[in-house]
């Protein structure tokens, strides 16, 4: 364990000022948001986040020099302190939530401009949710934790319900709520447990590590998998694609999903983990990659097809987090921070499609590189980055991710990872033609369609160019910020990484030489694939399909991509627990029609009989006693 570095009390400690600062943002906003105008609303709530950023940057030659910083302000109930644990794994989530949260702030000036109402309520919720994960990262009490746990859960209910007067969206917001909020139970009877067994809250108490037993470990998983969509408690995410892009881009890049997967990180930092904890947690990874990356195969919806790819790409984080190796954990924390750059670029840009075009249905697109070729340059960076190209953050997290699977002696891993690349690879490229390249569809060819404002131009293009950044010099990201993170849960910091992500220092020697090997072919590729494309255009040619009809239109798009996948994959497609759940969920409110028939109609008209059958119950139980 890394000594702790110092002990402040007060809000003073430097350690407070990215909560105190998102907060009082958010208060100023509630305050004076309603006598500004919406683009002043968005730089209000953006410069408070950007602050936060600073602040929260200011924390790091500490923690490069691995200091824990403990900080007390007040105990808000009888030896219940409101105290912060900040180390390396702290800094990383806080590092990726602020950071985040900013530059989709500042792309929100430009999309929330034009928004009818809401928009107060909209800046004072997306600030709070930013907040809610630093205080769930932060809190050295586990009872603070599940209390920001619930906060964050809170929000997005109320940020993917915004627009409320549509039905799909209420409905979507009370899915997200409901399966979250459950699964949420499970932290809730873990932390009253280990408070049973130890007396105390503070998950960094020595007393802590004893009684952390599996069952304790499996209850945490639980509700770690519901906010992180592992499979079966990914059903929620799709439903919450009826919010506006930006809670999107937050929800699946920074504050939410990545709430589990710092649950699941910080077990590490109470105690060692049980084998059986660790290797079923590596199985539902798995299975989830695959059943993330299928289901988005069938997707004609833009951001659908996103969300299915945020459970698919969990899916890879949660299993290099399982694997519970200094590399593992290593691979599992530069994913996370790579998918929250390319999967927040992505949400990003299929806002300003939406915006520009009117909808997200593949189908009904086409053609937009020429009108929007910055959005299209930054989508190309973007679903490269998350298909594994190299110069890319996502070639660096996969290739870490196989070289730890084959380090912990887990080649199943990197069979099932190397797949469901080929496939993400696969789904990006549909998506890539059917919005950009193909011809565009009726609706469009008339259709006067610009370019996205600059504000939101910017926004997705610093978290498009970060992808690129970190994928040529990983070492960047990895030396200040994983390994800090690393060394606070107890794991050794033994990686080496070069540029473009060569791990010169990893002992799985055949990972690394194929890794650079590969660098060089797609480099080579690349070069090929730029020559070809500067050459000048030939006369329109027909596809060659061997004989074989072509659908109505002589062309293939975002539909015949989608029917291929459910024809080929049927079996996988049956494996969807909703209707499961939706079957529970009209037995519980079966019962309770049924129950309230039954008051109404029982209870209401005899309230004598009934208080007398209730006193004669009670005597009856204090006699026997």
């Amino acid at each position: 364990m890394v000594p702790a570095g110092m002990l402040s009390q007060g809000f003073l400690s430097p350690v407070f000022w990215p909560t105190a600062i998102l907060f009082a943002g958010a208060l100023l906003e509630g305050l004076f948001g309603p006598a500004l105008s919406r683009r002043g609303q968005g730089w209000l709530a953006f410069v408070t986040a950007a602050v936060a950023f600073v602040a929260v940057l200011a924390l790091l030659p500490g923690v490069i020099h691995g200091e824990v910083v403990t900080a007390s302000s007040f105990n808000w109930d009888a030896g219940v302190p409101f105290v912060y644990h900040v180390d390396g794994l702290s800094f990383v989530f806080m590092l990726m939530g602020a950071g985040m949260g900013a530059a989709i702030l500042l792309y929100s000036i430009g999309y929330m401009a034009e928004e009818a109402e809401g928009t107060v309520r909209f800046y004072v919720l997306m600030l709070v949710f930013i907040g809610g994960l630093v205080v769930l990262v932060c809190a050295a009490s586990l009872l603070t934790a599940y209390l920001a746990w619930e906060l964050i859960g809170l929000c997005s209910y109320f940020l993917v319900s915004f627009w409320y007067k549509q039905q799909i969206a209420a409905d979507g917001a009370r899915k997200v709520l409901i399966i979250t909020h459950l699964a949420g139970y499970g932290l809730l009877a873990a932390i009253l447990i280990l408070y049973a067994r130890t007396g105390t809250f503070r998950w960094d108490d020595p007393a802590m590590g004893a009684a952390f037993s599996t069952g304790v470990v499996l209850l945490m998983i639980v509700a770690a998998m519901a906010k992180s969509v592992m499979y079966p408690l990914h059903t929620w995410i799709p439903e919450a694609m009826n919010a506006p892009t930006p809670v999107s881009a937050l929800l699946h890049s920074a504050c939410y999903v990545k709430g589990g997967t710092y649950l699941v990180a910080r077990m590490y930092s109470i105690a060692p983990w049980h084998k059986a904890g660790g290797n079923l947690l590596l199985l539902i990874a798995c299975v989830t990659m695959f059943i993330g990356v299928v289901f988005a195969l069938a997707q004609t919806d833009l951001k659908r097809l996103l969300a299915f790819h945020t459970v698919s790409q969990l899916g890879y984080i949660m299993a290099g987090l399982a694997l519970g190796t200094n590399l593992g954990i290593a691979a599992g924390l530069y994913y996370m921070v790579s998918h929250a750059l390319f999967k927040g670029t992505l949400f990003l840009c299929s806002g300003s499609v939406q915006q520009a075009t009117g909808t997200r249905d593949l189908r009904k697109l086409g053609g937009l590189a020429a009108q929007m070729p910055v959005t299209t340059m930054v989508w190309l960076i973007a679903a490269a980055a998350i298909s594994g190209v190299p110069l890319t953050t996502g070639f660096v997290a996969k290739w870490l991710l196989f070289d730890a699977a084959l380090e912990a002696r887990q080649p199943l891993v990197v069979i099932v990872a190397w797949c469901v690349s080929v496939l993400t690879a696969f789904s990006f490229l549909k998506a890539t033609v059917s919005t950009f390249y193909a011809a565009p569809a009726p609706g469009l060819r008339t259709a006067a369609i610009h370019e996205a404002p600059p504000s939101m131009r910017i926004g997705m293009g610093i978290t498009g160019a970060l992808c690129v950044v970190f994928g040529i010099a990983p070492q960047l990201l990895m030396q200040p910020v994983i390994a800090p993170a690393v060394r606070s849960l107890g794991f050794a910091w033994q990686i080496q990484a070069s540029w473009l992500g060569v791990l010169t220092g990893s002992g799985a020697i055949g990972v690394t030489v194929g890794a650079a090997l590969f660098v060089v072919f797609a480099a080579l590729f690349g070069v090929g694939a730029y020559r070809f494309a500067l050459a000048p255009a030939g006369l329109p040619v027909t596809v060659f399909t061997g004989g074989d009809p072509l659908p109505e239109g002589d062309t293939l798009d975002a539909v015949d991509f989608a029917e291929m996948a459910e024809v080929a994959l049927k079996p996988v497609y049956g494996s969807d627990p909703d209707p499961i759940y939706l079957l529970i969920w009209r037995e519980i409110r079966d019962t309770a029609l049924e129950v309230g028939r039954f008051a109404t109609s029982g209870l209401e008209r005899r309230p004598a009989a009934i208080a007398l059958l209730c006193a004669a119950a009670l005597f009856a139980f204090v006699w026997l006693r």
